[in-house]
């Protein structure tokens, strides 16, 4: 809650995110927390944070079924529709999964922009910060800079890293001085206030971000202001990628046999709740 309550006042600076909510959570925070809800609806009216699209329960669908992935999908746009008033048409899918033939999929579900990471062995001598397409697809794809957002996500709170501390000005200088068109920042929303704690001095590190990006003449938009921008390059990417780990693939999920066993057990009990009509539907209660 105190990040969405920071967000509100950073965004009288100028301060901008896109946050993809995952519709477990929205269910839950309607049970227990609909305060949350009331104050993403303000920072959604006030264009502070747009929403962006993924499967609805932050699953590996797209990893089991084509038609199970885009199920999801749809019930996450449509819960954002119905709860926000805002369809997304930036998505993302888990983990920054990513190949070919699941960006077509997120077009077909609605998708312009899809946001996912910026893998060196896919751009080569590329760089993340510039706009590129999918070859035979509409979609735009906005790579996320691994380097300067790990930079916050893991190295922020290491003592012995030797950037440490990293400040809000030097980290914008290091933004500003990046070749390239836009720096897609992307973060699990815990890295403040979990991955790094209250002081290690992270919240302060955010609230000076606008004022330092403001001195650097850095400015924060929104993915979605990108869409009618010409890409400068297409990528072609027939395996699969993701922002997980240094491997950056899917081997996070399916690195192992045990893993592989484990995910189809679980394919194999959703086929059987299916079948008997059992499955949970998005919006059901408990």
């Amino acid at each position: 809650m105190y990040q969405l309550e920071l967000m509100r006042d950073l965004g009288n600076d100028g301060f901008r995110a896109a946050i993809s909510i995952s519709g477990s959570l929205i269910e839950q925070l309607l049970m227990w927390r609909p305060d949350v809800i009331d104050l993403l609806k303000e920072l959604i009216r006030r264009g502070i944070i747009e929403l962006v699209a993924e499967p609805y329960h932050h699953s590996l669908a797209s990893i089991i079924s084509r038609d199970l992935f885009l199920e999801e999908l749809r019930d996450h746009v449509e819960i954002n529709k119905s709860l926000f008033g805002q369809v997304p048409i930036t998505y993302e899918n888990t983990e920054f999964l990513y190949r070919n033939d699941w960006g077509a999929l997120m077009e077909k579900a609605g998708a312009a922009i899809v946001l996912t990471e910026g893998v060196d062995w896919v751009l080569g001598w590329r760089s993340p910060t510039y706009l590129y397409g999918a070859p035979n697809l509409r979609i735009k794809l906005l790579l996320r800079h691994y380097r300067l957002s790990d930079d916050i996500g893991f190295r922020f709170s290491n003592r012995s890293w030797d950037q440490w501390p990293l400040t809000a000005d030097k980290y914008m200088a290091w933004v500003r001085a990046t070749p390239g068109d836009f720096v897609l920042i992307g973060l699990d929303f815990e890295t403040f206030g979990e991955h790094h704690w209250r002081e290690s001095g992270i919240f302060e590190f955010l609230a000076w971000l606008p004022k330092e990006a403001r001195r650097a003449d850095v400015t924060f938009i929104h993915p979605s202001s990108l869409v009618n921008e010409e890409p400068i390059d297409y990528l072609d990417i027939p395996s699969t990628i993701s922002w997980a780990d240094v491997e950056k693939d899917d081997s996070a999920w399916q690195g192992n046999e045990l893993q592989r066993i484990a995910l189809e057990h679980v394919v194999s009990i959703g086929n059987l709740m299916r079948s008997y009509g059992l499955e949970k539907k998005p919006g059901d209660t408990c």
